[in-house]
């Protein structure tokens, strides 16, 4: 009975140490396991970390791109402001030139044939008849007939009483 008895022990201590083992060889098991686990998340967060650093990059160029193409938007807004401003004046100086040509034609008693303003031009830029507020440059001499460019001497320019 001894024997069976330390049999029984021996087989017992061969269980705990079978248990032993097995509890170590878990706790191995599990720490390889966790530390997998924190190298997986790290490397989640190092690669987020990474994205949302190109994110910032990319939103910052973005960013930069969107400014300066308001810039040049509003650069070009302000030179349509200026082309159109001096569309009117050009308008508005042709309407007044073609005017003067036909009364001096009718004062002088000879027919011009003095193209008239687009009508289309007209609704954009002459909507009023004002004289241009910048000086304008003078504009190219025009062949008229002989008898216009009589009337347009000085001393005839007098005697009539059209001094521009």
């Amino acid at each position: 009975m001894v024997a069976a008895a330390a049999a029984a022990q021996g087989a017992c201590r061969a269980a705990v140490a079978t248990e032993e083992e097995r509890r170590r060889n878990r706790m191995t098991s599990n720490r390889l396991s966790a530390r997998k686990s924190r190298m997986k998340r790290q490397q989640h967060v190092d690669d987020l970390t990474a994205e949302a650093e190109r994110l910032r990059r990319e939103n910052e160029a973005m960013r930069a791109g969107a400014g300066e193409a308001l810039r040049r938007g509003r650069a070009l807004e302000q030179e349509n402001r200026v082309l159109a401003a001096h569309a009117r004046q050009l308008c508005a100086a042709l309407l007044l030139r073609n005017s003067q040509l036909r009364l001096l034609g009718g004062v002088a008693g000879v027919a011009l044939d003095v193209p008239g303003v687009p009508d289309h031009l007209v609704q954009l830029y002459g909507g009023s008849h004002q004289m241009p507020v910048m000086p304008l440059a003078p504009p190219p001499p025009l062949q008229l007939p002989l008898e216009i460019q009589m009337l347009l001497q000085p001393d005839v320019m007098d005697a009539v009483g059209m001094v521009v």
